[in-house]
């Protein structure tokens, strides 16, 4: 009996020990490539980023194009990452403000655009305390500002076309869209606010009161570039 529970410490004991002795690893947000790098206190560099596991090595590029000495990015330290950007966008939901009498509409119809526009990745690093030991963190925003262009579908009726059709002729109609937006992103999500206009394109377009008619709208978009 006693070895039996001997054994069965060493087991456990073994078994924690080879626990604590594996690297913790967190994925960062951040690939492999060219950044501009704020140190605290110093001025901003371009450098070169290679990411490995939870690691990041920092080469900076001297005006000729070569690279420095290889160096670890210190703690709050913000890498900055600047592109154009290419979007698949949809608005969950579009506010039109009144018009010809007819009360403010929230609308949820199907719609699709893409949108293009100038964009700003922001990575910070933060060095947190863990029972394992000093670990890097890394926390990602993006905050981008451009224009989209797209399809979608609306309720055409006698209300949206001022009582000029029959009651009995409602329908789906085709609409083109445009407009202006700008979102931040946080990690995978990209929310922001959107202003646009929509272009009827079938029989009723003279008469559909938002015809071209600003509205407000809530986007939604993931990053295709």
């Amino acid at each position: 009996m006693f070895m039996l529970r001997m054994g069965f410490c060493l087991f456990v004991a073994f078994s924690l020990g080879s626990c604590a002795s594996q690297k913790i690893t967190k994925q960062l947000p951040l690939k492999s490539g060219y950044y501009v790098v704020k140190t605290p206190r110093l001025e901003p560099v371009k450098s070169y980023l290679h990411v490995s596991d939870d690691s990041v090595t920092a080469y900076t590029v001297q005006s000729d194009g070569s690279f420095g000495l290889p160096g670890q990015l210190l703690n709050n330290s913000l890498v900055l990452d600047r592109s154009f950007d290419v979007d698949a966008m949809t608005m969950a939901f579009k506010f039109r403000p009144s018009v010809s009498n007819f009360p403010r509409q929230l609308t949820t119809e199907f719609n699709g655009n893409v949108f293009m526009g100038y964009r700003v990745d922001r990575y910070r690093t933060h060095l947190v305390k863990t029972p394992h030991g000093v670990e890097r963190d890394m926390k990602h925003k993006a905050f981008t500002a451009g224009i989209f262009g797209g399809i979608g579908t609306t309720f055409v009726s006698p209300w949206t076309t001022d009582y000029r059709i029959a009651n009995n002729d409602e329908y789906q109609g085709f609409i083109l869209s445009h407009g202006v937006s700008t979102m931040v992103g946080i990690d995978n999500l990209t929310v922001g606010l959107a202003v646009g206009w929509d272009y009827l394109t079938d029989r009723d377009k003279s008469i559909w009161i938002y015809q071209n008619k600003p509205w407000l709208g809530l986007a939604l978009s993931l990053n295709i570039n």
